[in-house]
């Protein structure tokens, strides 16, 4: 989340049952900031899953606020087309707790429900813009779907990774920067490019979609 000139910029906005947290943490990082009564303006969406999207209809019903994607990835955030894991991607690894587990809380968060979200601002990749006193910059990192976005936050030192890249995941054994299970990526081969090219890209901060921040 971003907060500056009295206004906060959410990326990403998580299932459609975590609108109260969502909520919450607007109201903390506000207040964090001495910005207690900063407008909710803007939300950049790195790809358009549910567990990414799932509570920014809710959210622009409340605040009002425009929404943000990659061109390429506009058509799944809409739900004009569709990438993202299918029932029959995970049936085979039911046999494991963890990705049991996951599936259990994905359906009880809202994970299987129509969490299309409509105009939404198409972005210019490479093309700066100003949000909330932050400038960034998307940048392609296609493969897990295929407008994937980063964004990086240049005078921050920041690099908002989305799920290109995750430090952890309820289905992985593994702490640390990681993949996604390839049952996750549209196209598995084009993920692991980008994940490479990821890794290798110095940013003093990397806030992933799935575990905790890294600091280097």
């Amino acid at each position: 989340m971003l907060a500056g000139d009295g206004t906060l910029t959410l990326v990403d906005a998580g299932y459609p049952a975590d609108l109260e947290l969502v909520e919450s943490s607007l109201r903390a990082v506000a207040s964090a900031t001495g910005a207690g009564d900063a407008r909710l303006t803007s939300v950049l969406v790195t790809h358009g899953h549910s567990d990414h999207i799932g509570t920014v209809s809710a959210l622009r019903r409340r605040h009002g606020f425009e929404v943000f994607a990659a061109h390429a990835e506009v058509p799944n955030v809409t739900r004009e087309q569709l990438h993202q894991v299918t029932v029959g991607d995970v049936l085979p690894h039911l046999y494991k707790p963890r990705f049991a587990r996951w599936v259990l809380h994905a359906v009880r968060a809202g994970g299987l429900g129509d969490v299309a979200v409509t105009d939404v601002v198409p972005l210019d990749l490479g093309a700066s813009r100003t949000f909330s006193g932050h400038r960034v910059v998307p940048t392609a990192a296609v493969g897990h779907t295929p407008g994937h976005t980063v964004f990086a936050l240049p005078d921050d030192d920041v690099l908002i990774t989305g799920d290109a890249l995750v430090t952890g995941h309820p289905t992985s054994r593994l702490d640390g920067v990681q993949m996604l299970h390839p049952i996750f990526h549209s196209d598995l081969a084009e993920a692991g490019r980008t994940y490479g090219r990821l890794v290798d890209r110095g940013a003093r901060v990397v806030l992933p979609g799935h575990g905790p921040v890294l600091r280097r």
